[in-house]
């Protein structure tokens, strides 16, 4: 098999979806690891570490012109024109917010393995470690947009010994939340988590016994009055496979304080946020409305390319390999955790999240795979 490892094409976007030493266990697995040029380089890999792991260093078009192409985030528009039939293409894909990369797969018959949708032992897998960077680093953020050279409050997010630090509203209670909280009560911050679910509500109240925690059940009521008192404001809502409603409105942000900021970590897969037309960018990461700073960057791990790399190649090569071992139809057939990654299937759409997004019909995998006579 063919496996093609592809630079990415995002603005910003430093990470590698192959470490040189998972290039190496490909190879020693049997596959021919076709790295594109300069593709670890963001971060810290460079082109001869691929080479000596057994990686033949090619072309952007070269790299694609394989069984599975493996990419960190979703394909670019230029890229569409290199997708085929039987071609499998890995990645965080979120492809409930790009109908247009749905388009170009159905019509190429392409298989599509979202990360984002995998899920093992009742966990996102791959998504929780770029949750919990992306939930870290949005409360960093947070606190550097506040200061007011920025055209923030203007205030010390963590504060200090003598006066009150700032206070951190966080929708949702998932693994990017926990995250968040766990940095935020660090720094001494007020914490507001707003969950739905009784049960993870109290999970996080043992979790953060004792700490400077408010825990509020999800409510149109209760969201509206915590947003008021946020300094900063962190949405993390997601529905794996499929675009979340707009439950932040207008009329919550307009309420927000004046230089508070607004973090979607969800904007890749559409966001909550009714004030976010189009995601930003790590180069171009924020706009103000309504007073309000929006921190709107699809991709947040990208800006630390190193650690996030690390820790995605941890958990994606069990499932490279076992695609590489034995092709797409038999890892998804040994493999129920990777089976729940399969968007779509030989240009068949086959989430049924993804398919009531974008009105879709769905056909079910199991349906996919059986031989057509």
């Amino acid at each position: 098999m063919k496996v093609g490892v592809v630079k990415e094409q995002k603005a910003g976007e430093g990470r590698v979806a192959v470490t040189p030493e998972n290039v190496k266990k490909l190879v020693d697995a049997g596959a021919t690891v076709l790295v594109e040029k300069s593709a670890g380089v963001g971060a810290g890999f460079p082109d001869a570490d691929y080479a000596a792991a057994g990686g033949t260093i090619v072309s952007h078009a070269q790299s694609w012109d394989s069984d599975l192409v493996v990419k960190v985030k979703e394909p670019d528009e230029e890229e569409y024109q290199y997708f085929k039939p039987g071609q499998v293409v890995w990645g965080f894909q979120h492809l409930a917010s790009s109908p247009a990369t749905v388009k170009a797969m159905q019509a190429a018959g392409t298989t599509a393995i979202g990360g984002e949708t995998i899920v093992e032992n009742g966990e996102l897998a791959l998504l929780k470690p770029m949750s919990a960077i992306a939930g870290r680093r949005s409360v960093i953020m947070g606190a550097y947009y506040l200061e007011a050279q920025h055209g923030g409050e203007g205030i010390l997010l963590p504060g200090t010994p003598e006066v009150a630090s700032g206070t951190v509203v966080i929708f949702g209670g998932g693994n990017a939340a926990f995250n968040a909280a766990s940095l935020a009560l660090a720094m001494g911050c007020r914490v507001t988590i707003i969950e739905l679910k009784k049960d993870r509500r109290d999970w996080l109240a043992k979790q953060f016994t004792g700490e400077a925690l408010t825990l509020l059940p999800s409510t149109p009521e209760n969201l509206a009055a915590a947003i008021k008192t946020a300094d900063v404001f962190i949405s993390t809502i997601l529905i794996p496979g499929a675009k979340p409603p707009k439950l932040v409105t207008t009329a919550m942000v307009q309420s927000m304080k004046p230089g508070s900021v607004l973090v979607d970590v969800a904007i890749d897969q559409g966001g909550t946020v009714e004030t976010i037309d189009a995601p930003t960018s790590i180069d171009d990461p924020v706009f103000t409305k309504y007073g309000v700073i929006h921190y709107a960057v699809p991709n947040q791990p990208g800006a630390v390319p190193r650690t996030a790399t690390m820790a995605l190649a941890v958990g994606n090569i069990k499932y490279l390999l076992a695609i590489a071992k034995s092709g797409i139809d038999g890892a998804i057939k040994n493999n129920p955790a990777l089976a729940s990654g399969v968007n779509l299937y030989h240009g068949q759409v086959t989430n049924k999240g993804l398919a009531e997004s974008l009105n879709l019909p769905v056909v079910s995998l199991e349906a996919a795979l059986k031989p057509q006579h």
